[in-house]
Order: C-alpha cells, then sequence, then structure tokens
C-alpha cells in the first residue's frame, strides 16, 4: 500500500507505509539524549505532514479500504438479532489502556473494517474471530482464525486458511493478526483467567472478549468474569455501536465452543454497570516510584521504598496473597477500577514459615484489621473506598476470610505492627476462587477444608 504527497506533478514519490515505519526505527536508533520520542508520536506527526489533521491510523486506515468497495456496503445491518433469548449473560465496558510502544485497539479495529463489506464463498462476512493465549506474562497472537458469515439468515463461524481467502480478505486478516500481537491485551486475559480469550471484531468500533476456560473456573454469570466490551481507554463507543457488537457475540457464540455457555440455547449479553462513586478523597502522599510492586515503609516513617530488606529482620514476607484477596473481595461486589491498594499493617510471621502451611493461621504472618483500600493515581488526588454497611460487612468478610484461608492472621494489638504496605490489586486473577469468597461471604467458614475445596470445581 502506497501514500503520497501533495507535490506538484512529476514530484510524486511513491512510498509504502512499512518503508515509512522503518525509516522512524532508523531515526530512532540514532536518537541519543533527552527527550526521544515515541515512534508512534513521530509517525503521527509525518502523517499530519502528508494528509492535514490526520494522524498515522487515521491515514492507513483510508489507504487500505479496499478499491471499490465503500463503507457503505457495510454488513453491520445483516448482524441477527436474539430471537427470544433463553438465558441473559453479562457484559461489561472494558477500557484498554496502552503503553507508547502498544498499538492502540482503535487501529486494529479500523484497519480490517473493509473486511465487512466482503464476501467468503458468496457469504457475507460479518465478523472476524482471533484468539490470544497465554505467554507467561504477555499474549500470544494465534495465526487461526474464523469468520463468522451469514449463511441462509443465521451466523455461521468459519475457519479458514490462506488458500481459501481472496487476496483482499487474507491481506485484512493477517494484518488484524498481526496487529493484536501489538496490542496489550494482557491485563483483560489476566482477569478473565483463562487459556484463551476469543477476540471477536465486526464492523462496529469496538470489539468484544470472551474467556476460554479450560477446567475450573467462574461462571460466566458473574459480571466481573463475563464478556468484556474492549475500546481503547477514553474513547468510549457510542450505544449503537456496543448494540452490534453484542448481537454479533450472541450470534456467533453457538459455534465458539465455549463451555461455560450453553451450546444449544440462545444468549444475549446485556451490560451490566461495576460500582460508582465509591471513592471519597483523603490526604494521603504516596511515592511517584508506586507501580504495581509492594511498597513498605517502618510504623511512623513517611517513606515508602520497594526495598524489602527492613521486612527480614522484621519476620515480614515481602511478596504474599494480600493482593489476591484484595481482587476477589473487590471483583465480588463489582468494583472493576484499577489502581487499587490495600494500605494495610503488616506483623511477623514464624522464623521458619517451612512445614507450616495449610490451614494454619500466621504461617504467612498477619496483618491488623484497621486496613484501608485506597485508590492511587498519578496526577490525582488519594481517594479510600468508600461503601454502605451492608456492602462493607461482606467486602470485610470476603476479604479476611479469604486472607485467613491463605495462611494469614489478624489482630486488633497495634503494639505487634513491624511495618506497614501498599499492596496493589492483584491483576491475574485465580477465578476458580471467586466462588469460594463468595461462600465466605455468606457465612461459609474458609477453615473448612473439605467445603472449601467442594466448592472449586
Amino acid at each position: 500500500m502506497t501514500t503520497h504527497s501533495d507535490m506538484p506533478h512529476g514530484e510524486t514519490l511513491a512510498v509504502k507505509f512499512d518503508q515509512l515505519s522503518k525509516g522512524i526505527d532508523r531515526v530512532l536508533d540514532r536518537w541519543t539524549g533527552d527527550n526521544r520520542p515515541t515512534k508512534l508520536t513521530l509517525l503521527n506527526d509525518l502523517a499530519a505532514s502528508i494528509r492535514p489533521g490526520a494522524n498515522w491510523s487515521a491515514l492507513k486506515a483510508d489507504a487500505t479500504k479496499v478499491a471499490g468497495t465503500p463503507l457503505a456496503t457495510s454488513h453491520a445491518s445483516l448482524i441477527p438479532m436474539v430471537k427470544t433469548p433463553e438465558a441473559d449473560f453479562p457484559a461489561r465496558l472494558c477500557p484498554v489502556r496502552s503503553g507508547e510502544h502498544d498499538l492502540p485497539l482503535a487501529e486494529l479495529i479500523e484497519e480490517v473494517q473493509p473486511l465487512f463489506s466482503l464476501h467468503h464463498d458468496g457469504d457475507p462476512i460479518i465478523g472476524l474471530e482471533l484468539s490470544v493465549t497465554d505467554g507467561n506474562g504477555y499474549c500470544d497472537a494465534s495465526i487461526y482464525n474464523r469468520l463468522i458469515v451469514l449463511r441462509d439468515g443465521v451466523a455461521r463461524v468459519d475457519g479458514v486458511h490462506a488458500y481459501d481467502l481472496s487476496p483482499d480478505a487474507a491481506r485484512l486478516i493477517y494484518c488484524a493478526i498481526q496487529n493484536l500481537q501489538s496490542t496489550e491485551l494482557y491485563p483483560v486475559f489476566a482477569q478473565s483467567a483463562c487459556g484463551s480469550l476469543r477476540v471477536l471484531i465486526g464492523p462496529t468500533s469496538c470489539a468484544v472478549s470472551l474467556p476460554e476456560i479450560y477446567a475450573r473456573g467462574a461462571p460466566a454469570s458473574l459480571p466481573s468474569q463475563g464478556l468484556r466490551v474492549l475500546f481503547d481507554e477514553g474513547d468510549v463507543p457510542s450505544a449503537g455501536n456496543v448494540d452490534i457488537a453484542l448481537r454479533l457475540a450472541s450470534a456467533a457464540l453457538p459455534h465458539l465452543g465455549l463451555g461455560q455457555f450453553p451450546a444449544d440455547a440462545p444468549v444475549q449479553f446485556k451490560l451490566s454497570e461495576p460500582l460508582t462513586g465509591v471513592w471519597a478523597s483523603v490526604p494521603f502522599d504516596f511515592s511517584d516510584a508506586l507501580d504495581d510492586r509492594p511498597m513498605f515503609r517502618e510504623p511512623g516513617t513517611q517513606d515508602w521504598t520497594h526495598n524489602a530488606d527492613l521486612l527480614y529482620d522484621a519476620g515480614i514476607q515481602p511478596h504474599g496473597t494480600l493482593g489476591e484477596s484484595l481482587d476477589l473481595a473487590l471483583a465480588l461486589i463489582d468494583v472493576d477500577d484499577p489502581y487499587i491498594y490495600l494500605k494495610v499493617s503488616l506483623i511477623s510471621g514464624p522464623k521458619n514459615p517451612r512445614g507450616s502451611s495449610g490451614l494454619k493461621p500466621g504461617w504467612r504472618g498477619g496483618f491488623h484489621r484497621a486496613w484501608e483500600v485506597l485508590r492511587l493515581r498519578h496526577g490525582h488526588p488519594a481517594e479510600c473506598l468508600s461503601l454502605d454497611a451492608a456492602t462493607r460487612q461482606r467486602f470485610e468478610t470476603g476479604f479476611n476470610g479469604w486472607a485467613l484461608r491463605e495462611g494469614y492472621s489478624l489482630t486488633d494489638d497495634p503494639s505487634l505492627v513491624k511495618a506497614e504496605a501498599l499492596i496493589a490489586r492483584d491483576s491475574r486473577r485465580a477465578s476458580h476462587h471467586l466462588k469460594q469468597v463468595a461462600a465466605i461471604m455468606e457465612g461459609a467458614d474458609p477453615t473448612d477444608d473439605a467445603l472449601m475445596k467442594s466448592l472449586e470445581s
């Protein structure tokens, strides 16, 4: 694909997008010193000089439209409505954050849109299924994909190979796979606690994802574990686009082979709202170095540090599981917010915890009951979680109960405190524990090993 500058006739130069991209790479390789721009910043500047008002994504999207296939022929209107649904499942809006080296989700979606004006074996293409699998801290995009087509008025899912496709369709699909690999979806993957994440893209400005759970997992009826509507942070899709995306998911679902959903019943997805308006400003200073690693300080001091040296003498394990307890309890009261931290006072554990694991409280150490949940975002004042009495009771019961099961003890004695900690909400959810924490919230004994294990399957 080429682009042209606005030079006078005879001075026009045809340049491929990958040549421009490689040229920017060479510029950055030679860039020394401070204030080094990101590649995307330079590409956007380049795009604006070629076509004023355009960014790199818009320039590529415009150039990759299939010749002779206007967007007016999009097959969005062909996506069927759900007829008499037998089951409702929750869907959640899910903004995707992009780092400076990540590809915005919008660029992936824009570039693949011409696909949904094409046909495959005579059937109109209404969607594309891609998948990502766990790469131990990142996502691997699979080269295997499936087209969602409309055949005799009914959605079907066809597995395709390159030699089955027209050149235009093949180019668009494999460009989408490559772009998916450059899009940061691991946080979505991690919170879904699954082996593979199915990503559905259609003639809409957002994508949807569904977890493929191979063994134990949370029920799909939990709002925090259902379908996610994906879009770039700060760019919420319109209600019409969300409706199209949800209808596409309902139409394709019977053919996706996802065990947590019924295979033979019409399903519709409905947006569920997370708990909002639950944060109150509090006076609290936190370090600019705060990230997803635990930070600690000695009682009575102001300086937070990642350095855990002070903890060894105090008998405190620097890496525990309170971040998981925090995430599970928050998920079950429908708090989805990121940048959440547990501010907790820790007490010593046994000098030699080997052999003391299991149900014995205190083998990991302990914490004071007067903990707080904070939302800490750089550039914003600190905020504290503020819940009504009933929700607060459920939340505390679930958090304390799961921490107890994980080997912590609780104390009301401030003299036992050895260190204070800020512990981030765990981004990698063990969703098969959600049923256990839900039972604890309803009064189950977290130390009842037989009961807890019965809830795992």
